[in-house]
């Protein structure tokens, strides 16, 4: 292996506007690169390090697929479940047409289209609805089901679109296991695993740890400090699956490193089996579905069960083998999972309104690690 390049590229990180980042790449279940590079706070005196902590934002819809896919396999929920099984207020719900008017569904949302962002929902977490939920009634699942008051964007399983169905997601956990979805987590993964560094609550020596925050520029590649704050928890209660948890780059490590590897850590513990794994890099969209996707930036993958599943390699332009899958962050994370392989690697950032990372630096670092890999 020789990380010679990636290495290079990684030092640059600073110029191309991002203040503080960490990278970590694993194969056959050990880290083979690891780098810190930058400062985790504005003024510059604490560079970064192994601990520091960022909000994970979307990176978080990995984790949340990955522990909903466990009761799938269990026979606990099923992809073709109506969602209304598991939270009735979903029985009945509406579409909002192009003309402005509104009418009942006709296509039943089920647990699939909530893996696969085509429920219909949208991300508008400001709508009047959901902020009443967000004062009446804090808890996750209430306020999932506020979600379902609102008029959907499209018939389910017409159309993609990201949304807050990785949220639904994860208040199906709750009803079905009982728990709330962090204390699924934390018992199910994050225990098992040995995961202190992440949650949906951080306490205060976590937030001393946390890197800064900015805001970037895409034209002129400048960055603003910015209060460090994640929107998408929208009570104290609520665990958002689609974008709640913070952690540290290596805790991250621990889980898409086990699933890269056949789903198992290297004490025994089985996260997943390896048949699922497979399923969860496949990709699902087909025709207009699929181009709603590769509108954005996505050429060459579709959406899996979880996020992003690579399936054309000319297209993408990918060194990463068909199957790979995983996801990204609004402040710039990327995370990669390769059961082939067995490669997984992750890219914590704490930069916000980075298209530049999402088009250009998170496909540089993935084709640059498996340069390496293979040098």
């Amino acid at each position: 292996m020789n990380f010679s390049k990636l290495d290079a590229y990684m030092e640059q990180m600073p110029e191309r506007g991002l203040p503080a980042c960490e990278l970590s790449v694993s194969r056959d279940g050990k880290i083979v690169y690891r780098k810190c590079v930058g400062f985790a706070d504005a003024a510059k005196t604490r560079p970064v390090k192994e601990t520091d902590t960022y909000w994970l934002f979307s990176a978080t819809k990995v984790i949340t697929c990955i522990a909903a896919m466990r009761l799938v396999e269990q026979g606990v929920i099923a992809l073709d479940d109506p969602v209304s099984k598991y939270i009735p207020e979903y029985a009945r719900l509406r579409v909002l047409n192009k003309d402005g008017s509104i009418c009942d569904a006709q296509n039943v949302m089920t647990v699939e289209h909530l893996f696969t962002m085509c429920g219909g929902l949208n991300y508008d977490i400001s709508h009047e609805i959901i902020k009443k939920a967000v004062t009446e009634t804090p808890s996750t699942l209430d306020i999932v089901k506020s979600f379902a008051q609102i008029p959907l964007d499209f018939e389910p399983g017409t159309r993609y679109k990201y949304s807050l169905c990785h949220d639904v997601l994860a208040a199906v956990i709750e009803v079905t296991t009982g728990m709330r979805f962090s204390e699924y987590l934390r018992t199910n993964i994050l225990d098992p695993l040995g995961i202190v560094d992440m949650g949906f609550r951080p306490n205060d020596g976590q937030k001393e740890r946390f890197s800064a925050q900015y805001i970037y520029k895409n034209g002129t590649g400048e960055v603003t400090e910015i209060p460090i704050f994640n929107k998408y928890q929208l009570s104290p209660d609520y665990d958002s699956g689609g974008a709640g948890l913070f952690g540290t780059v290596d805790e991250y490590m621990k889980i898409i490193t086990a699933v890269a590897c056949g789903g198992k850590t290297p004490d025994g513990y089985v996260i997943l089996k390896p048949e699922t794994i497979k399923m969860m890099g496949e990709n699902r969209l087909r025709g207009n579905i699929l181009n709603d996707l590769s509108r954005t930036r996505l050429y060459g993958y579709g959406w899996g069960l979880c996020g992003r599943a690579h399936f054309d390699p000319i297209r993408s332009m990918s060194l990463a083998p068909v199957g790979e899958f995983g996801w990204d962050g609004a402040a710039g994370a990327f995370s990669m999972i390769d059961p082939i392989n067995h490669v997984a690697l992750y890219f914590g950032t704490h930069v916000f309104g980075c298209d530049y990372a999402y088009h250009s630096i998170h496909p540089t670092l993935r084709n640059l690690a498996y340069e390496g890999i293979n040098a």
